[in-house]
């Protein structure tokens, strides 16, 4: 169809970047019916059109149908390279990449635990994390700096943190499964000799179980709960990624916080999800 040819060629940069941005930003699933209707409003699409920019996007793998209880959704693809942040990369375990200029690049395996990059409280806490350590860095964090992800799941925060600057990292989880699967995604990138998991924060290396950096993607009651543990595992000038967190929950969580000595040096928000930064204030 003649339609079809124009809109795969010329206008295909500016319409696969809308598609891709608006599955990555709704807060709702998309049915691929919705977004040829979405191209149609937007771009004057045909039918047809709209599902020949369809099938080229999933055939180029920059999305796939995902089915949720009979139902088939589009959503961007994570088997391919994935820029999170400023230089974080997520990488597919089978793909190769090389990275450029100040990029880490952060392999994850397919597994069951959390922490792949498709939820957007990972994404998030992986650009806290990049915050984070650009500012520890500026203040001239000491290489023997210790980060402690709790709840670890894929292992994907510790990892990143690691390679983003950080000395040592500690996951833990109380899921064996989890562990495992954190372990196999330190062995794929090389960083066994710096990461280990566990289901406790000390051993001999790090006996007082204080840490300089602090990250957790967990849900707002479970950091509520959390808070004098987080307190007593952080150093004096510890730095907090905290991710997980309703919208409409983070003045609560935030007022928790402020209240044991942190406070906030950044805060972002996708899809209703909403990712903070925080610092302990040292005392005079």
């Amino acid at each position: 169809m003649p339609g079809d040819s124009t809109v795969l060629t010329k206008d295909m940069e500016a319409v696969a970047g809308f598609a891709i941005e608006h599955l990555s930003e709704t807060c709702h699933r998309s049915p691929a019916i919705e977004v040829e209707r979405l191209l149609a409003k937007q771009f004057g699409l045909g039918r047809r059109q709209g599902r020949a920019v369809i099938r080229h996007l999933v055939r180029t793998g920059e999305l796939i149908y995902a089915n949720e209880h009979g139902s088939s959704f589009l959503e961007p693809s994570f088997h391919r390279p994935v820029r999170i942040g400023a230089r974080i990369v997520l990488v597919p375990a089978d793909l190769p990449y090389r990275t450029c200029g100040q990029e880490v690049a952060v392999r994850i395996a397919p597994g069951a635990s959390f922490g792949s990059g498709r939820h957007p409280t990972t994404r998030l806490a992986l650009r806290g994390l990049e915050e984070a350590a650009g500012k520890i860095s500026k203040a001239g964090c000491p290489p023997d700096s210790v980060v402690l992800d709790i709840g670890s799941g894929s292992g994907v925060l510790v990892i990143a943190a690691v390679k983003l600057g950080l000395g040592r990292g500690v996951g833990i989880d109380t899921d064996p499964c989890a562990r495992w699967e954190a372990r196999q995604n330190i062995q794929l990138n090389r960083l066994s000799g710096k990461i280990r998991v566990g289901d406790q924060p000390t051993d001999q290396t790090n006996p007082t179980g204080r840490f300089n950096f602090v990250a957790a993607n967990l849900r707002t009651p479970t950091l509520m709960r959390l808070v004098p543990t987080i307190c007593d595992w952080s150093t004096p000038s510890g730095r907090l990624v905290l991710s997980g967190i309703r919208t409409e929950e983070m003045d609560g969580l935030l007022n928790r916080y402020r209240a044991h000595g942190f406070h906030e040096l950044w805060v972002a928000g996708e899809k209703g999800w909403v990712a903070i930064v925080l610092q302990r204030q040292q005392m005079e």
